[in-house]
């Protein structure tokens, strides 16, 4: 059996090289999940899985739940990967909503969730995601300026601009944890 299997769904770049760099500290497997075939899942250890939370998605999830009575005794990691500010109280509860929201609850007794933080490049978005992005500032906007919490600040105050997070010391504690 080897050891550690990390797949991704990237639609920008920050997950796969976020996976990417797990893989080869941990010394894994990398995969793009739409390559992970169910049979696979049976010979590692630790299963991660690295996506993006989008539109209150969370991308591949279905791996994970879907062969749920597989990898139960297996360590399970789910990292996402975004531009919000992890470090912010208000950022954070909003993930954390989103995921318990999205996983079902006997699963998340058994997961262990990293968030880490991504970027984004607004001229590289695919014009779905251009229309979501400029739906989103004009709702904010409505909101009035006086209105606004820190992340609809921060939102505001990056739109349209190249934003790059990425850091690999971001995937230290997750690594200790697959030790």
């Amino acid at each position: 059996m080897s050891k550690v299997l990390v797949m991704y769904f990237s639609k920008y770049g920050s997950t796969k090289k976020y996976a990417e760099w797990i893989a080869s500290e941990l010394n894994g497997d990398v995969y793009r999940i739409k390559n992970i075939k169910q049979n696979i899942l049976k010979n590692y250890e630790v299963i991660i899985l690295g996506t993006g939370l989008y539109a209150g998605k969370i991308e591949g999830i279905n791996i994970i739940v879907n062969n749920y009575e597989i990898i139960k005794n297996r360590k399970i990691v789910l990292f996402t990967c975004g531009v919000a500010d992890y470090s912010k109280i208000e950022n954070r509860n909003g993930i954390k909503k989103r995921i318990v929201d999205i996983v079902p609850e006997n699963i998340m007794e058994n997961v262990k969730i990293y968030y880490l933080r991504g970027g984004i490049n607004y001229k590289k978005l695919n014009f779905k995601h251009k229309i979501m992005m400029w739906l989103l500032k004009k709702t904010i906007m409505k909101k009035g300026i006086e209105n606004f919490n820190e992340e609809n600040k921060e939102f505001i105050e990056t739109y349209g601009q190249t934003l790059d997070f990425m850091n690999k010391n971001n995937i230290k504690d997750l690594i200790e944890y697959c030790k």
